[in-house]
Order: C-alpha cells, then structure tokens, then sequence
C-alpha cells in the first residue's frame, strides 16, 4: 500500500462561514482558501493548523451534489503516492468501491470507498507541479 498519511477531514454544513468560525476560534484553524463550485453545487471553506486540514463543504442547493444532506463528516483522506497502485488493491481485497476507476480533476487523483459503517473514504493522490492537467472544472 501507498498510503502515507491522514490528508484532510471533510464536513458537511448549512453554512461553510459559521462552521469555518468555530473551528478558527476555539481549535485555531486559520482560512486557506474559499471555493465556489457551482457546477458541483457546493461552497468550500478550507481551513489549516499545525498541518492538518478541513474541508468544510456548504450545499447551495437542494438539488446539487450534497443537496438534502445534513450537515456532519462527509468523508476522510488519505495521503497515496501511488494512486494507481492503492485502487488496485482496495479493489483486489473487495473494497466497496464508489468509483470504477480513479477519478482526476486538475492535479489530484482520486477514488472513494465506502467503510463497514458507511461513511466515505477517499484516497488522494497530488500530481507534480508538470503533470498535465485533467479535469472536471
């Protein structure tokens, strides 16, 4: 296995700006980027301290990705330097695989599987800085 580390904590919210505030006044997160997505139907804060992250998605709509779910973890990273070789095995030892293949969208690489108790797990890859970009936006 390629798997390197805890990369990041998603969260699901009714409001990205409220949730951002907790997590920066009482665990000193600070702000490191704010996304709009509106083809995904989704509002992304993304907060860092001491190295980890947490992504902390807000649904713009009822109908979009996230749409209808309640706020809550959404999903959790881990780190690969060989996506490839990680779904290759998840998908060998009969993980409940999310995608039929590794998904891409801009530098990283990516594919979701599902836990015994539901909740999504997602294994990321970061392509070099010279890697061509593939993408969904």
């Amino acid at each position: 296995m390629s798997i390197q580390k805890l990369d990041h904590v998603s969260i699901l919210s009714a409001s990205a700006e409220k949730t951002a505030a907790f997590y920066q006044e009482f665990l000193g997160f600070e702000p490191a980027e704010k996304r709009e997505l509106p083809k995904l139907g989704m509002r992304i804060c993304d907060l860092k301290a001491r190295g980890d992250f947490i992504e902390i998605i807000e649904p713009l709509a009822k109908e979009g990705k996230e749409g209808g779910r309640e706020g809550g973890l959404k999903h959790v990273a881990f780190r690969s330097d060989d996506i490839e070789a990680d779904f290759a095995a998840f998908k060998q030892k009969g993980a409940d695989m999310v995608h039929p293949e590794v998904q891409r969208q801009g530098r990283a690489a990516f594919f979701f599987v599902r836990s015994p108790s539901g909740e999504l797990v997602e294994v990321i890859e970061y392509l070099p800085s010279d890697a061509p970009l593939d993408g969904m936006f």
